[in-house]
């Protein structure tokens, strides 16, 4: 009996940790080390390089509704982005990150005409995940000049903050002087490919920048595993049970 039970305890620790085995963790940001003006490429855990995809221009009445169209109105010619690190940042980046820009002489320490026009400046990477419907929890931490919207496979998991009076930074997060961190929980990713976009709001003629870091970890609940563990359970409840009245009746 005692053999049994040892048997049925290891496989319970087996059931465990391979219930661990099948947990996902998706680790993306604009990490990287490059040089200002050498061709950034953000690089992370499951993630391609953050690409730069163009831009489209402000909406009427974008002080008090800001509103970008999906996808932008202008392509770029060159997708690379620029670690914005060596020429000053609008504040200190998010741990293990840097402030990416859209061209080497854009960021805080624009002047005249090197300055990012007023409108709305497209960022993308992908990421691979186990996905299914197995659901992820974590958060994305988020800075921008002046603000930004960010999707997850085109859906709004952060939106624009409100704009503010001082031509620079936003007054509602995400903006560019401190570190916006939203909690997701019960995010669905897709099994292979999945995409999140960045879309950064400049309105105050500016130097236009974005900053972020994301992490997910998948809930590791398969059902069969979950049966098993239930079932080896049960049976070692009903022959503990068992061992314990056949020993009353030797007993008596």
């Amino acid at each position: 009996m005692r053999k049994t039970l040892k048997v049925l305890v290891l496989l319970l620790v087996f059931v465990t940790f391979a219930s661990a085995a099948f947990a996902d963790s998706v680790n993306i940001g604009s990490y990287g080390t490059s040089a200002n003006g050498t061709g950034y490429t953000a690089s992370g855990l499951n993630n391609t390089a953050l690409q730069f995809l163009g831009t489209s221009p402000l909406n009427s009445g974008y002080a008090t509704n800001l509103a970008a169209p999906v996808n932008p109105t202008s392509t770029s010619g060159s997708n690379s982005t620029y670690d914005t690190s060596s020429a000053g940042v609008w504040t200190a980046a998010i741990t293990g990150t840097s402030w990416v820009t859209n061209t080497t002489a854009a960021g805080p320490s624009c002047s005249g005409t090197q300055c990012d026009a007023n409108g709305f400046y497209y960022y993308t990477t992908t990421f691979t995940a186990k996905g299914g419907t197995i659901a992820y929890d974590g958060s994305i931490s988020v800075m921008a000049d002046d603000t930004a919207e960010v999707l997850l496979n085109g859906q709004v998991i952060v939106p624009f903050g409100a704009i503010g009076n001082d031509g620079h930074c936003s007054v509602g997060e995400p903006n560019c002087g401190s570190i916006d961190t939203i909690s997701l929980n019960g995010i669905l990713l897709n099994a292979g490919t999945n995409t999140l976009e960045i879309i950064d709001a400049q309105t105050g003629l500016n130097g236009a920048g974005v900053d972020f870091s994301e992490n997910l970890t998948q809930t590791p609940e398969p059902s069969s595993l979950l049966l098993l563990g239930t079932g080896l359970l049960g049976l070692a409840f009903g022959l503990f049970r068992k061992n314990k009245a056949s020993g009353l009746v030797l007993n008596s």
